[in-house]
């Protein structure tokens, strides 16, 4: 929505797209926006993904990507499932690499572009139960950090996003009884968390502006960054 309203046109690509899935393409439909079209796609299908990113890039002035895909399975490292490791790097790191190879040799043969990565203040700091996520987080980041190096000769930034806790679907998958929102903000010590040092969730609009400022000619001379937006969470490592 956020880039919505600074004037770009997107095209967003989820694995259940459709008005019956995006509560956004309902409202931008309302409001007869056609500068949005949503796409189905799993990332994790090697063939369907290449095509589908072809297509956009045939059709569409691409200037940018936002890779955003990502699950969250909770599990011990101790009891993790060898198909849930794979599953996991599946969307979160191998999904994200094909797309920003396909579109970061378009925009290098333009000469320009900017692709932000939506990754986790968790590839920074170790958390209870979010071992895999973690992994394939950092895994990501680093990934994005050589791909900067690779595509800055080309005038293409790449650059990084790294929420921490934020309210959104995924976050509160996270939530119980015995560990509240509040308990997210204060911390608990016996799960080795710290809390929040601004005393406050993000937003899900807090991750938007930054995304879209890296995507901007606002952050011309930015590539190769991260921006960790966790309300000091991770006490600035």
């Amino acid at each position: 929505m956020k880039l919505l309203q600074q004037g770009f046109t997107v095209i967003g690509l989820d694995q259940q797209a459709g008005p019956e899935h995006w509560e956004i393409t309902h409202q931008l439909s309302q409001r007869d926006i056609p500068r949005w079209k949503g796409i189905q796609l799993d990332i994790t299908a090697e063939e369907q993904t290449q095509v589908v990113i072809d297509v956009v890039l045939a059709e569409y002035n691409v200037i940018g990507l936002v890779n955003a895909a990502g699950i969250l399975i909770m599990t011990s490292l101790l009891d993790a499932k060898h198909e849930d490791w794979l599953r996991t790097f599946a969307v979160n790191l191998q999904g994200p690499i094909a797309i920003s190879q396909q579109v970061a040799k378009y925009l290098c043969a333009k000469k320009q572009g900017s692709i932000v990565t939506v990754s986790s203040n968790s590839a920074r700091m170790p958390r209870m139960q979010l071992g895999m996520y973690a992994t394939s987080k950092a895994a990501l980041s680093h990934y994005c950090r050589n791909l900067a190096l690779e595509t800055a000769q080309y005038n293409v930034r790449v650059n990084i996003v790294s929420p921490g806790s934020t309210l959104t679907n995924m976050q509160k998958q996270l939530w119980t009884s015995d560990q509240p929102p509040a308990a997210v903000v204060s911390g608990d010590l016996s799960q080795y968390r710290t809390g929040i040092p601004l005393q406050k969730l993000a937003e899900p609009e807090d991750i938007a502006n930054a995304v879209v400022f890296l995507l901007s000619d606002q952050a011309n001379q930015i590539t190769m960054q991260e921006i960790v937006v966790d309300g000091g969470a991770t006490l600035g490592v």
